[in-house]
């Protein structure tokens, strides 16, 4: 966009409670929170990132022809400065103030919680783009401005990022707009400013990564996101999660509760389905609906349900928010089937926690089918959570292969110890540092009527000796699964059945 088609605004209009060094207002077009920026009349953002000194950054950003500084404290400078108590409630409010205030020209949809919601958000995506044929998305698997989909987007995306991502979609005539609020969003404020028409919460579940945000975090951000939205703006919550409906009593915002086995305002219940595929019947309001998805598991069933639950908001008929569900029938990485003949059942997730791997393999297991599992060692994790993820395959999974691609075999060896601590018995779990070979033969192993699940990775892409470019475990799996197939099958050998032969003696 042309400096002169862009909006000029005022930090003494937009700031009215700070404090001004060098001059009594500051205008701008354009800000960021980069000292070595290339845009122009711009004002630089100082202390938002935690692992830059704001001082020299400060230098860096005058270097590269920033016109003044947005800060929390008077720092050496020969451009004026704008002294707010928050720089990063600041910066956001900023970026959105340039880009337009584009909440109020779209709806906006936040997912927030500590479990489920990338696959929540494409979900609501996907029952909004049935209804309005058009909508823009902001997940971890990637974003949409409503006219490009697979756009490149990072969990840790800082306010600028957000605020150009939603300038994009009103200029595209979208009329709806899903955000994931990450826990690196939610932990560096990216979020402040935006407004939101619902928020959705999936779960407050205590997170089993050490380098999470827990979820006491994620409720003191809940609380924050609460006051953020418009008059008319409503919560839609799970209510089968017990902390989560605390924590609504607590608060008592206007909300819409979903679940599947708690009293909610939107409920399923599950229903007898085919082999690949699960079944559930809806009811909203005075209104039922089934619905059928090949996205497996009780958890994804609850993120249905979630988006369901947004649509019952905007009063729109049950029939279309299920039909727009329905049509969402993969989540890259997600419970995602590898494609096959039908004769091997393999599934890709990223379950890289004990809870969520037990979530996975509860999905497949639940009907009693056996489940061979290709598990990769988590990493950023604890003796304690390595340990209990493997409790977690013991006890879930019929044989297990335990991979470790995102280290090497001599780095990586004392975390693969640490898994098998919590076994009884570790010598039944088979490791295998090279996950293709590891994934060649769980599948060649796998006997009719076994599922194989591979964990770890999800959509994301591993290198291999073969290949440093990278694959993933779907393109891995597609492959062996063709290659299986095409090999000719060997005749099988059927024994004579045995004959019970009596000797009545020798005849005369």
């Amino acid at each position: 966009m042309e400096s002169s088609l862009r909006p000029v605004v005022s930090l003494k209009a937009l700031f009215p409670d700070a404090h001004f060094v060098g001059a009594p207002d500051i205008h701008c077009s354009a800000c960021d929170s980069h000292p070595e920026s290339d845009r122009t009349d711009w004002v630089f953002a100082a202390g938002v990132s935690d692992w830059t000194a704001a001082d020299r950054d400060v230098v860096a950003a005058i270097n590269h022809g920033a016109t003044a500084i947005l800060t929390e404290q008077l720092l050496p400078s020969s451009v004026p400065q704008c002294i707010v108590s928050n720089v990063r409630d600041a910066y956001a409010e900023l970026s959105l103030a340039l880009a337009g205030n584009p909440c109020e020209k779209i709806l906006t949809i936040g997912v927030v919680g500590t479990h489920g919601k990338t696959s929540a958000s494409l979900m609501v995506a996907s029952m909004l783009k049935r209804i309005g044929k058009t909508v823009a998305y902001f997940t971890d698997l990637g974003a949409s401005n409503g006219k490009e989909s697979g756009l490149p987007c990072e969990s840790n995306a800082d306010s600028l990022s957000i605020a150009e991502w939603l300038q994009q979609s009103v200029d595209n005539g979208t009329p709806a707009a899903v955000i994931e609020l990450s826990d690196d969003m939610l932990r560096s404020h990216a979020a402040s400013g935006l407004e939101f028409d619902v928020l959705v919460f999936t779960s407050l579940r205590k997170c089993q990564r050490s380098d999470s945000l827990q979820s006491r975090g994620v409720e003191n951000a809940m609380s924050r996101m609460v006051q953020q939205l418009k008059p008319h703006g409503v919560v839609v919550y799970n209510a089968d999660d017990a902390r989560l409906n605390r924590w609504i009593a607590r608060h008592q915002p206007e909300a819409i509760s979903y679940g599947l086995d708690a009293a909610a305002d939107v409920s399923g219940r599950r229903m007898r389905a085919m082999k690949g595929e699960q079944s559930i019947m809806v009811s909203a309001g005075n209104c039922i609906a089934p619905l059928t998805s090949t996205i497996l598991g009780d958890h994804n069933a609850r993120h249905m349900l979630s988006a369901i639950a947004v649509g019952y908001t905007f009063g729109l008929e049950l029939y279309e928010t299920v039909q727009g569900v329905e049509r969402l029938q993969r989540l890259p990485g997600r419970m995602q089937r590898v494609p096959g003949d039908g004769t091997r059942s393999v599934y890709v997730d990223t379950a890289d926690q004990a809870d969520r791997l037990a979530v996975a393999l509860h999905s497949l297991s639940k009907d009693g089918t056996p489940v061979v599992c290709v598990a990769e060692v988590p990493d950023a994790a604890t003796p304690e959570q390595l340990a209990a993820y493997g409790r977690v395959l013991e006890r879930a999974a019929s044989f297990v292969i335990l991979t470790q691609s995102r280290r090497s075999v001599r780095f990586g060896q004392k975390s693969v110890w640490q898994v098998l601590d919590g076994c009884e018995r570790p010598a039944a779990i088979q490791i295998v540092p090279n996950r293709e070979a590891a994934i060649e033969m769980a599948i060649r192993s796998s006997r009719s009527g076994e599922a194989v699940l591979l964990a770890g990775w999800g959509a994301s892409r591993w290198t291999t000796d073969r290949d440093r470019q990278g694959v993933s475990d779907i393109e891995v799996g597609t492959k062996l699964l063709r290659e299986f197939c095409e090999e000719p099958q060997l005749p099988s050998i059927v024994a004579e059945e045995p004959t019970l032969k009596i000797y009545r003696g020798r005849t005369a």
